[in-house]
């Protein structure tokens, strides 16, 4: 008897010590006292990040003397793809030496991303510049996107047809190329 009294009040006393009452069922709550809207098919999943940046640091690459520099800007969130895309066609404020940019305005058509690919969609406006400028241009934007996370590989088309391209060693491809094709112009 003695034994079963002790054990009673050894599970009693770990019962009450982790928290459970003697409840031994579901109880319904009223609405009023769920908290932080629960119930509300409207309300973010998610509490809002007061202290989020309204920036992020994009690299971008640009023309130097004989190769492609890396420059860090600050882009307004959120960025995608054509935003990076547009950047190239204008300097950066504060560069640290003179920059070019081989790109202009009408060079890029489309631009979207899709299992780790760049895909490219040019206007034919390419086919008037150079093919010295076509390369620089090519290394900038393959540069420039296989910077952003989850882009490995860029390819190129021109009314939504594969495209060859320059790569730095003069040979052509329609395959999706990389950084690796465009060594000799890194820094």
């Amino acid at each position: 008897m003695r034994n079963r009294l002790v054990g009673a009040l050894v599970a009693g006393l770990v019962l009450v010590g982790c928290g459970l009452g003697p409840q031994r069922s579901a109880e319904v709550v009223d609405d009023d006292d769920v908290p932080f809207q629960l119930l509300d098919p409207e309300a973010p999943l998610l509490l809002p990040q007061a202290d989020a940046p309204e920036t992020e640091s994009v690299s971008l690459c640009y023309l130097g003397d004989d190769q492609l520099v890396e420059v860090d800007d600050e882009l307004h969130r959120p960025v995608d793809v054509d935003d990076v895309v547009a950047a190239l066609t204008e300097l950066p404020q504060d560069a640290p030496r003179p920059l070019r940019t081989a790109l202009g305005g009408q060079f890029v058509e489309d631009v979207s991303v899709r299992s780790g690919i760049a895909r490219v969609d040019l206007r034919a406006e390419v086919a008037a510049v150079g093919s010295d400028d076509q390369l620089l241009a090519v290394a900038q934007l393959v540069c420039t996107l296989t910077a952003r996370p989850g882009i490995g590989l860029v390819s190129f088309s021109l009314a939504g047809s594969p495209v060859d391209v320059p790569r730095s060693d003069g040979s052509l491809t329609s395959s999706p190329v990389s950084r690796d094709d465009y060594r000799d112009l890194l820094p």
